[in-house]
């Protein structure tokens, strides 16, 4: 069945101004190369040889040298330290269909864009933006809208480049509903994928007669009986600033709440007065500190590529991520990691398999990965770039390699079984299970920020940290509130489009403005907007900185410098 969106465009324009966010400093080769580069031109002179016949019969030759000027597109990003097959796999094949375009990374590792997301805000908010840039879907891509000096008028509007592209139809319609903001796309999604999955070290489990954890009750025992034999059960490294302990804390918040409770703490909305709200907030906090309790020796440096190495080693059985571990463990350790599905799990030969986190096997938490291009004199090469990587070949290069495609009509072209197997998932997942992964993208950057600094040091202090994460937890939110506001007066005041929000919830403030300060609301109305645009979806069976710079980032001073190169 098909049916409509009506994307409502506002007309107001308010210059919210946020906080400089810092970055943590990269080293090496990162640290030589100007975040402000725009692109540059590369001069290539193509020889062409041409025979002309004299009268006499006598070859003559002339030459001719014509000058074709190459634009190099600067992409900033976090993916390359970690997807270079798919890289290798993309960017030729976009090179080779625009010669005229020369792609060029420039990398700032780190896990869910840590580090990069930060050096992206604040040259947004001094007005220097880079050329394209990856960012998420979720709230985090409002987070440059907010900084920008212009609010959404510094982005391309990618909504009508999508339509054109016909990706209202083939796409599947909770990846698109995660990357809208009343209707309004700022960036094209490049890939699909399930966070909040259990890495899990099947052979240990054969060994010690362990079950394969389905529940929380299992995952815990299994955890116990492990550590009882002498085994480390858990990885959870500590090297990428508390983002690996945010993966577990949500995953066993969803296994405990379910998809309502989390999409409203995307909000920042979620009801901390409400009893059973404390009872699954107390509950996670003790399932996570226990889990934390049998880490392995030594996790405070480890990055979660340190993590799976181990994991596959046999050194430990438990890790908690999303599929990008299964390309990254395909691509630099040569292993395919399996879904924990028959026939795999019965395989002698399998070590390693791959299932949603214990107790969520009916939910989904989304991660996409997409590419924004801020306005400039050089938008059209972003737009032509960005337009290449979500068309269906474009996306099929890439995720073969790179977490899973999300378009509706996908055949099994990926290098590994898991993939697939996720891809299914996608694709029969109902709206309303659907949440968008908090730690890569589904909260504002600042609110990850103060998540990641306050879940990390609750891993560090044990029990003692429990009052200080509670506040924490409560202080995000209701920044977290406060950022969709601001968004709200943009017109841009939840995911996903007109009648049909992203998993089938609207914040309150959407139905109720009046009771937020905000003015009355058209965007649930189908037929509203002088300026509305009538999108055809193809419908499947599914559908500040303060905090940061007084904690280990980079000085208000070098942020300046970088600013001024």
């Amino acid at each position: 069945m098909k049916y409509s969106l009506v994307k409502g465009l506002s007309s107001t324009q308010i210059a919210i101004i946020v906080a400089v966010v810092v970055i943590i400093v990269v080293i090496g080769a990162v640290a030589g190369v100007l975040l402000t580069r725009k692109p540059t031109t590369t001069v290539v002179t193509t020889t062409v040889t041409s025979t002309i016949t004299t009268s006499t019969t006598t070859p003559v030759v002339t030459t001719t040298s014509i000058t074709q000027a190459k634009v190099n597109i600067v992409f900033y990003n976090w993916l390359g330290s970690v997807n270079q097959d798919a890289f290798n796999s993309f960017i030729p094949y976009f090179e080779k269909l625009y010669p005229n375009y020369m792609f060029q990374s420039y990398l700032v590792p780190g896990a869910g864009g840590v580090n990069a997301k930060y050096a992206i805000l604040a040259l947004i908010e001094a007005g220097k933006p880079p050329t394209t840039f990856q960012t998420h879907y979720g709230p985090e891509m409002i987070s440059y809208v907010e900084a920008a000096p212009n609010g959404s008028y510094n982005f391309v509007n990618m909504t009508p480049i999508a339509q054109n592209m016909g990706l209202f139809k083939y796409v599947v319609p909770s990846v698109l509903e995660a990357g809208a903001y009343n209707g309004t796309l700022f960036s094209l999604p490049i890939d699909a994928g399930e966070g909040g999955l259990l890495y899990v070290n099947i052979k240990l489990l054969r060994e010690y007669n362990l079950p394969l954890p389905t529940n929380l009750s299992a995952l815990t025992y299994d955890t116990i009986q492990l550590y009882n034999h002498g085994i480390h059960p858990w990885i959870i490294p500590g090297g990428d600033g508390g983002w690996d302990q945010l993966n577990l804390w949500e995953n066993i918040f969803l296994a405990l709440g379910g998809p309502r409770l989390y999409n409203e703490m995307t909000y920042g909305t979620i009801n901390f007065n409400n009893i059973t709200v404390q009872k699954i907030i107390n509950q996670t906090n003790y399932l996570f500190l226990n889990y934390s309790s049998y880490n392995y020796p030594g996790w405070q440096p480890m990055q979660w590529t340190q993590g799976i190495a181990l994991l596959i080693q046999g050194q430990t059985a438990f890790q908690t991520n999303g599929d990008w571990v299964t390309d990254y463990a395909y691509d630099f350790l040569n292993t395919t990691i399996y879904p924990a599905t028959e026939p795999y799990i019965s395989w002698p030969n399998v070590s390693v398999v791959v299932e949603p986190f214990p107790s969520t096997q009916n939910y989904f938490a989304l991660v996409v990965d997409s590419v924004a291009v801020p306005k400039s004199p050089y938008q059209n090469a972003g737009i032509t770039l960005a337009e290449t990587w979500a068309s269906y070949q474009g996306q099929e290069l890439w995720t073969k390699w790179k977490m899973i495609g999300y378009y509706t009509n996908d055949t099994d072209f990926y290098v590994t079984p898991a993939q697939w197997y996720n891809y299914e998932r996608l694709l029969n997942t109902s709206p309303q299970d659907f949440v968008y992964q908090l730690s890569d993208g589904g909260v504002f950057d600042d609110v990850f920020a103060e998540l990641d600094s306050g879940i990390l040091t609750l891993a560090q202090v044990g029990n003692a940290g429990l009052s200080a994460w509670n506040s924490t937890l409560v202080s995000a939110m209701h920044e977290e509130e406060s950022e969709w506001l601001a968004a709200a007066k943009l017109g841009l005041g939840y995911l996903g489009f007109p009648n049909h929000p992203f998993a089938n919830y609207y914040p309150p403030w959407v139905k109720d403005p009046a009771a937020y300060g905000l003015k009355s609301s058209k965007s649930v109305n189908s037929d509203t907007s002088s300026l509305s645009l009538i999108l055809i979806l193809l419908g499947s069976t599914i559908l500040a900185t303060e905090v940061l710079i007084n904690k280990k980032f980079i000085s208000k001073e070098m942020i300046t410098k970088l600013i001024k190169r």
